[in-house]
């Protein structure tokens, strides 16, 4: 359920297509911050007591949320493309504090931010969260508690000096994740990965989001306390990965790559024999029977998650769908080398729509196309072609993701990073045909 969030979705979408300097774009316009930077302790206080998971979190998307060069740049953009209409919206996910303190600009530099600010979604933004925790149009609405309690799920906590210990059981189900996690924009549920579980069957059987994104183990919640056995993980693992040197990089690179390859499952139907002169057909079908809310989720009209199909023998090739140019962009319509080639390429993400007609300006949408596939859904791709000799031929399915299209970085003139964006293999399948 991870993803990199609101103004981010905005920028990428906009850039492609431009606003018009007539028609100036529909923004959020956030309600007026209250709270001051004194309200709010900063994580590195944490550590002493609570080291585990002050590591997990120093190599988390949370902690990345601010730090992510990409979404500066989108911020930036977007308030250029609005002429600054855009406000500080962005900072409601991506930094709670900046936005909730008022303590920065529309446009900026890291170097601008306050360093409790570019700690992005830091330990007491959560630990001082209460209930209800949900989201309005254009708006989320924190309910914040600071001072000396902080909020946890132990019932019995360990009296300490550091503050004092508050109960609250909601942070463990999935209703303390909606805040961020299931945004609204123009009346339009857009990004609703809360929603997405909330009305699956791991919704119904109350298998929290907790359960997969902040996996329970055995320890120490704090430094000499009791050995528990329903801790819970703070790395966050989800979809979206640091794309520049950051704590634990590589290990977080690993835990999604884990993650990925038990999302979904992929099925390849192959005849076992064929004719020279046939038309072979196979069928690719994937389900998403192992995650808790759509695939791809968050940003779907962004995201990238497809079928690879790759039939050859030897040093032949019959037949490929789902590869990418020479600029490592999938060849649809947003490949400037090899535009729409791939006819076949089935691509899970979606469109976004005003007045009926297909949009890249999403502050301005009124609906929405998802192609997304919802939990327990399934999507059969088929796909036919011919060989140029007899013998024995491989076909194979690979089932593929990453969280961006470099044409999207490019956009943005951050083109030194699409190399760092990487490919998830999520599930595989081979089979063999006897062409005769």
């Amino acid at each position: 359920m991870k993803k990199w969030f609101f103004c981010l979705s905005c920028i990428l979408v906009l850039l492609i297509t431009g606003c018009k300097e007539d028609e100036p774009a529909i923004v959020p316009v956030p309600q007026q911050p209250t709270y001051k930077l004194t309200d709010f302790t900063p994580s590195q206080q944490c550590s002493t007591c609570h080291p585990q998971y002050y590591e997990e979190w120093s190599g988390s998307m949370h902690r990345y949320s601010t730090s992510d060069p990409i979404w500066r740049l989108a911020n930036n953009s977007l308030q250029a493309h609005t002429n600054g209409g855009l406000g500080k919206a962005c900072f409601q996910c991506h930094s709670p504090i900046g936005w909730l303190t008022d303590t920065y600009k529309p446009t900026f530099e890291f170097s601008d931010l306050d360093p409790l600010v570019r700690e992005g979604i830091n330990c007491d933004i959560c630990h001082i969260l209460r209930p209800p925790f949900k989201t309005t149009n254009q708006q989320i609405e924190y309910t914040l508690q600071p001072g000396n309690i902080k909020y946890g799920i132990l019932t019995d906590p360990v009296v300490n000096p550091a503050h004092e210990n508050g109960f609250e059981p909601a942070y463990d189900r999935s209703e303390a994740c909606r805040q961020c996690h299931d945004l609204i924009l123009n009346g339009v549920p857009f990004e609703i990965t809360f929603t997405e579980w909330q009305n699956s069957p791991w919704g119904a059987m109350s298998v929290e989001c907790q359960t997969c994104h902040m996996k329970k183990y055995t320890g120490q919640a704090a430094v000499g306390g009791p050995v528990r056995n329903d801790l819970h993980r703070h790395t966050f693992a989800g979809a979206d990965v640091a794309i520049t040197d950051f704590p634990y990089r590589f290990e977080q690179k690993a835990e999604i790559d884990s993650f990925m390859k038990n999302s979904a499952s992929l099925k390849l139907d192959v005849p076992a024999q064929a004719n020279l002169l046939d038309t072979v057909t196979v069928h690719v079908t994937i389900c998403n029977d192992k995650t808790g809310h759509n695939l791809p989720t968050s940003v779907f009209f962004n995201r990238q998650m497809w079928i690879e199909v790759t039939v050859w023998k030897g040093s032949d090739t019959a037949y490929r769908s789902g590869h990418l140019d020479a600029n490592g962009d999938l060849m649809d319509k947003n490949s400037a080398l090899r535009p729409n080639e791939d006819k076949d390429l089935a691509l899970f993400n979606g469109t976004l729509y005003k007045d009926g007609h297909e949009t890249g300006i999403l502050v301005e949408l009124d609906s929405v196309y998802n192609k997304s596939i919802p939990p327990f859904g399934s999507h059969k791709a088929t796909y036919k072609f011919k060989t140029a000799s007899a013998g024995y031929w491989n076909v194979k399915s690979r089932l593929l993701f990453r969280p961006f299209g470099p044409h999207l970085f490019r956009s943005l003139n951050a083109d030194e990073y699409v190399t760092e964006l990487p490919i998830f293999a999520m599930e595989v399948d081979e089979k063999i045909i006897q062409i005769q």
